[in-house]
């Protein structure tokens, strides 16, 4: 049974079993909803880097869970924070928010000073101000530089455990929102609850309300673009329904296929939206093509889906192909973008053909069933009726389209030799477009958590750093305790942009003048310290870190070199025998993301055309047609890197898939308007005749389909997320080249493919058939 014979079947039983299927697709979308609510948000370092990569492990497991725990910080901002009515304020927080369940320890000035008081009187309390200058002179500088950075600042520290989940994290982090606003923190006075953990909750929820606002700000835009590109068309807004069903669907897939809410993946449903409304336009374009031949409802559906079905479904393929090919990028977050997307595809694909056709043809038949009524009525009060004969109207816009295909086609040495020009060049250029890596510029830069965060790193003057991760029998030991402090004073002294260091040694060393030699005197000076600062340099008795603080700004290549100098000076200046050093932390999990990126988004575009291409093989079983549908989209490509070199712009994690989704996308163009062509050429039209027809029948289709596509994507540039709208504009470029190569270049490269392989067939037989002769 050939490919058309099993779709003119699938036809046949969406025409008898439209209330079947409508009445499943209901049942379909309760079950969905369920899946949706086992959706999981994410956004930490695990959705850019792999959980079972080198470079996650000695971040996460090594580094984050030893010496990041989760804190709060709380930054009070005053005239002079060592006053005694500011102190005595942050006082009566630390006593609040203390008896928290979920907080283990609180550190602020207050609690230093009432510490430092006690030793000296015997008092744990606020003394006066005179008191509080000379206390603060006797703390150890260490401590002093860290929670007061300058008289007009100082910081609270609320440390949370480790293993706490995220509810119980937005709990506490509400609760010391909510403290601040309680305390009476004297006139002048400001108190700002920020750090890591207020960031990712914040940008969390601005996720949701941005997923909210993108979803609906494209479903209007969908409205606006079918009314412009499909108002000759009866219910032209019917797609708007069936994308919605689409979109409830993949939702729940997500849910049971444990596939993640990311940034990247919150880009799916307005892609999922302008793809679902080409797939609809495209049948519901071919039911009309068909009722206007004359055919009855049930013609027309078994029609459109035999001869649309298979054209959409390899365009499917094809799209899916590409987004196949995003797999194989090292980062996590462009990984569940690809799984999402191929999910939402096929999903869309499938209501568009099942729910819309199945709607579809039960309109019809109510239509038809209304006008028989009243045509039965008027012949019942002596009016006789005659039913007039359909015609097929060409379309102004198909003939335009049309012509074009022509005018190219004639003129194919100029298009295809300008067209291959500047893909190259664009290809060349695509090399030296630059690539974004913090992940801080992905987000809204007016989002309030991220000001916070902003100005904390200011006050503390940044907060980038590389973080060396010790090993050893004994973290204690003053011979590594002293090379602590040795390897932090080198690097600085050989490294301008290592502006600061930080270790179990150097607290050490700021409050005792020098390393004592006596291990029981090492004890005694880390036991009068208080936990929270000895936790963030030492966990357990063989595990410690040493930080090194970096220049705020610096360039990722800057970066970059300096991790590769600091790893070559643990090797120059190694550590005592029987220790192990790792460097890791924030900084080196970026320049990780960078160097995935630049080398995978390359492979990800070639081996998104070599997938498309096999597949077009393995589908086809013709060479030409495979070379026909992935050459256009090839020069898509190259002219897409060279306007984003042109313009400035730079890849991100979103921008870096793009070459494989162009490819995707732009090659269901091009299969639709080849599978057209095809058709007429197997009615026995000539190549030129065969073009011409497939411009004029299913161009506007085409086009209505790309810029409803386009219009979906267009809520992308509106998004508050920088990476989102980023991925929108050069998206949205991306499917204009597309239309525009499916339209300008295909024909031409089709035609003379067409021609030139009909002359050797003709050439071969002409010589044949001569030599039966002779």
């Amino acid at each position: 049974m050939s490919v058309k014979q099993i779709f003119e079947k699938i036809g046949e039983f969406v025409e008898k079993s439209p209330k079947k299927i409508l009445a499943t697709a209901i049942i379909l979308m309760l079950l969905s909803f369920i899946g949706a609510g086992l959706i999981e948000q994410r956004s930490g370092t695990d959705t850019f880097v792999k959980k079972n990569s080198e470079t996650y492990q000695n971040y996460d497991h090594l580094y984050k869970q030893n010496f990041g725990s989760e804190v709060i910080v709380v930054l009070v901002e005053s005239d002079d924070v060592r006053e005694s009515e500011v102190l005595e304020a942050i006082n009566s927080f630390d006593r609040i928010i203390e008896q928290d369940k979920d907080v283990e320890n609180v550190v602020s000035m207050a609690s230093l000073i009432k510490s430092a008081s006690y030793s000296a009187t015997g008092r744990s309390e606020i003394p006066d101000d005179n008191t509080i200058l000379t206390l603060i002179d006797q703390l150890p500088s260490a401590y002093v530089e860290q929670f007061m950075p300058d008289t007009t600042h100082t910081l609270i520290m609320i440390q949370m455990p480790g293993s706490i989940n995220e509810d119980n994290k937005k709990r506490v982090l509400a609760q010391v929102e909510k403290t601040v606003e309680i305390v009476d923190f004297p006139a002048g006075t400001t108190a700002v609850a920020t750090g890591e953990p207020a960031y990712i909750i914040a940008m969390s929820e601005e996720m949701t309300s941005s997923l909210g606002s993108m979803l609906f700000l494209a479903f209007v835009l969908m409205i606006i673009g079918l009314k412009i590109v499909f108002r000759h068309v009866r219910w032209s807004l019917l797609p708007i329904p069936v994308i919605l069903v689409g979109l409830i669907y993949t939702f729940g897939a997500m849910g049971l296929l444990s596939i993640p809410m990311t940034m990247a993946s919150m880009a799916v449903f307005p892609i999922l939206i302008g793809l679902g409304a080409d797939y609809a336009i495209q049948f519901q374009s071919r039911i009309e093509e068909e009722l206007a031949k004359g055919e009855s409802a049930e013609e027309a559906i078994i029609d459109t889906i035999k001869h649309t079905g298979p054209a959409v479904a390899i365009a499917v393929t094809a799209t899916s192909l590409g987004f196949i090919a995003l797999f194989i990028s090292p980062v996590p977050m462009i990984q569940d973008f690809g799984k999402m997307s191929l999910v939402g595809v096929i999903l869309c694909y499938l209501v568009a053909m099942f729910v819309l056709v199945a709607l579809l043809y039960r309109l019809d038949r109510r239509s038809l069933e209304k006008e028989a009524e009243k045509n039965l009525k008027k012949e019942l009060n002596g009016n006789k009726t005659t039913a007039e004969p359909t015609t097929e109207h060409n379309s102004p816009l198909g003939t335009f389209l049309a012509r074009v295909s022509l005018l190219t086609t004639k003129h194919y040495m100029i298009v295809i030799v300008l067209a291959s020009i500047f893909a190259i060049a664009g290809l060349y250029a695509d090399e030296h477009v630059g690539v974004q890596t913090d992940t801080k510029d992905f987000v809204p830069q007016d989002m309030q958590a991220l000001q916070d965060l902003n100005k904390l790193n200011r006050v503390m003057g940044g907060s980038d750093q590389l973080s060396i991760i010790i090993r050893a029998d004994d973290i204690m030991d003053p011979d590594l305790l002293q090379w602590m402090v040795d390897f932090s004073e080198l690097e600085e002294e050989r490294h301008n942009q290592i502006t600061g260091s930080g270790s179990i040694g150097s607290l050490i060393y700021s409050g005792y003048g020098s390393i004592p030699s006596d291990k029981d005197t090492v004890i005694s000076i880390t036991d009068s310290m208080s936990s929270v600062i000895t936790d963030q340099y030492i966990e357990g008795g063989n595990l410690g870190v040493l930080n090194l603080k970096l220049e705020s700004n610096l360039q990722t290549q800057q970066v970059s070199n300096i991790i590769e100098a600091v790893e070559n000076d643990l090797q120059w200046y190694a550590p005592p025998p029987g220790v192990t050093v790792t460097v890791t932390g924030n900084k080196v999990t970026e320049t990780s993301i960078i160097g995935a990126l630049t080398s995978g988004r390359t492979a990800m575009g070639y081996l998104g055309m070599a997938i498309i291409f096999i597949g077009m093989l393995l589908i086809y079983r013709d060479w030409m047609k495979s070379l026909a549908t992935i050459l256009p989209i090839v020069m898509v490509t190259g002219w897409l890197g060279g306007v984003m070199y042109l313009s400035g712009m730079e890849y991100n994690p979103l921008t870096a898939t793009l070459g494989a989704l162009a490819i995707g996308i732009g090659a269901e163009f091009t299969i639709l308007m080849l599978e057209r062509y095809f058709e007429e050429r197997d009615r026995g039209l000539e190549p030129l005749d065969a073009m011409e027809t497939a411009a004029l029948r299913i161009g506007p289709a085409i086009l209505a389909s790309g810029f409803t596509v386009i219009f979906g994507f267009s809520a992308l540039v509106a998004s508050s997320f920088p990476m989102l709208r980023g991925f929108g504009i050069v998206t949205v470029i991306a499917v204009a080249f597309s239309l525009f190569s499916t339209i300008v270049v295909l024909p031409p490269i089709m035609v003379n493919l067409d021609r030139w392989r009909s002359g050797r067939k003709a050439s071969k037989k002409y010589i044949e058939d001569n030599k039966v002769n002779i």
